[in-house]
């Protein structure tokens, strides 16, 4: 059925053409009445009624300007104008705006019969031709995501050259290019895409645009021949992108239609590698390796070479050389490439030791966390950012704000940061070749150095200022056992031969 509403300021005309006219029989129903044309805006907005049939002259605003408002809106619908003036003038204004039919009043029920008889048939006809045209294009889309994700094509040329004909595609050459949202609305982002670079790309009759799920592809016609012709395609994409951020690929040219199925697979293998990929350019049909390197490191050694990059971060924040930092998160992104890690195991790593590294530099107490929700968010865009390089450059930017400044006091600033390093990491598994990486110095030099200012070597000083530490704990009531582990013994009978050394008697016999 096709719905009918009908505008009269009249209560006798409306209640009228309700009844007289035969509405079931005619295919339609009166889905609403309204008594003037601002009443019908809302009425209209609500049913969309497929016809409007509407007085010519009402209070409030009249027919031709309810017809007016409503084209300009954009809405499609047949008007029946009804008018109690055989006013010509009017009759013109009313065809300008593509009004189906011009009545007289009072209505004879035959001729407003042949008028609603006349549109339903004309709507159908519409319907018809329109369902056909969505077929022609189902089915022609069809036939064009045979032709890219059929790879057995690829070796039956006379299919493939077959379907590329019905699809009107038998072009000397073919690229295919893999337009990639990365916001996290994919479906509307997904369309807000493709509206934008089929108008760009169909407009200028580059090639074909097509979507499917997750990507929206183009078809090109022409290759792109040079980095300056993909660099052109790419700031088109740009423009016509409706404001979605996106990573693009292309998968190359091939010459015949069984090889465009390999130029998609090449651009769909390229785009999903957008991460490790430098930014803003169409990529090519060659994805990077760097994501697909084998480590040679078992798990085990994987969570070891880990966590030590997590304390030399730690340790570099500490002792204030910021300069290590990048180079040591540049060493984390190689080793979980090494490992063939993807984006999201990429982004899940460096929010592991990142958090890690925050934590060690809060439970050391370098530094009063009073903004958590600072800490929280830039957690949480470790997971938006869209490239490596940005999420590299994010890290070491939010873990230098961790780092005290500190100006330049040459070497008596540094062995005065390496004395209070000391006294404040004791108990971990301190070594000279580990400060001396921190301090950029030689751990020959760095050993001559803390010698020449302290009269002891390295490892004497720590070991006294662990039995220092000994003591105070021994004093407090503390096991043996507790108080090797505490000052970072590992081996009770290693300590308990040091503390001899230093002190003269056991730590059982200075605990008494």
């Amino acid at each position: 059925m096709l719905k009918v509403v009908i505008v009269d300021d009249e209560p006798k005309v409306r209640q009228g053409l309700q009844t007289l006219i035969a509405w079931e029989n005619l295919g339609y129903t009166v889905a609403a009445t309204a008594a003037n044309g601002q009443e019908a805006l809302a009425v209209i907005e609500e049913e969309e009624p497929d016809v409007v049939i509407v007085d010519i002259r009402m209070p409030v605003m009249d027919g031709l300007q309810l017809i007016h408002h409503l084209t300009a809106a954009g809405h499609r619908m047949h008007f029946i104008i009804l008018s109690g003036y055989a006013d010509f003038e009017y009759a013109q204004q009313a065809i300008k705006y593509g009004v189906t039919g011009y009545l007289l009043k009072p209505v004879d029920t035959r001729e407003m019969t042949a008028n609603l008889t006349r549109i339903r048939e004309r709507v159908e006809q519409d319907r018809t031709q329109g369902r056909a045209r969505h077929q022609e294009v189902v089915d022609r889309e069809k036939l064009l995501h045979n032709l890219l994700v059929q790879g057995e094509l690829a070796k039956d040329a006379m299919k493939a050259r077959g379907l590329a004909q019905q699809v009107e595609i038998r072009w000397s050459s073919y690229e295919v290019v893999v337009v990639s949202p990365r916001d996290t609305e994919s479906n509307r982002a997904l369309s807000q895409l493709s509206s934008g670079i089929r108008a760009m790309m169909e407009g200028r009759n580059k090639g074909i645009v097509t979507v499917i799920s997750p990507y929206v592809i183009l078809l090109l016609k022409e290759p792109l021949r040079g980095i300056h012709s993909r660099d052109n395609l790419y700031e088109e994409l740009v423009q016509s992108a409706n404001g979605v951020r996106f990573a693009a690929a292309t998968g190359g040219a091939v010459s015949v239609p069984e090889q465009i199925c390999s130029s998609y697979a090449r651009a769909q293998e390229a785009v999903k590698q957008a991460f490790f990929s430098e930014k803003n350019r169409l990529l090519g049909p060659h994805p990077s390796s760097l994501s697909s390197m084998e480590s040679p490191l078992t798990h085990a050694d994987h969570g070891e070479a880990v966590e030590d990059l997590i304390v030399r971060l730690y340790y570099s924040l500490e002792v204030g050389n910021h300069a290590i930092i990048l180079p040591l998160l540049n060493e984390a992104a190689a080793l979980f490439l090494a490992q063939g890690q993807d984006e999201k195991a990429m982004k899940e790593s460096f929010f592991f030791l990142s958090n890690a590294v925050i934590h060690k530099v809060k439970a050391g107490s370098r530094m009063d966390l009073k903004d958590s929700e600072a800490v929280s968010r830039f957690l949480n865009s470790i997971f938006r950012q869209l490239y490596l390089s940005d999420l590299m450059d994010e890290i070491h930017r939010f873990l230098l704000a961790f780092a005290q400044e500190s100006e330049p006091g040459g070497k008596e600033q540094d062995f005065k940061k390496m004395i209070d390093f000391i006294h404040k990491h004791y108990a971990d598994n301190l070594k000279l070749e580990t400060l001396a990486g921190l301090l950029n110095y030689s751990s020959a030099y760095l050993g001559q150095l803390f010698k020449n200012r302290t009269g002891e070597y390295f490892n004497t000083y720590l070991d006294k200022v662990r039995i220092q530490k000994a003591k105070e704990l021994l004093s407090q009531g503390m096991k043996v056992y507790e108080v090797a582990e505490r000052i970072g013994y590992t081996n009770v009978n290693y300590f308990h031969s040091k503390f001899k050394k230093y002190e003269g008697r056991s730590p059982s016999e200075y605990k008494r």
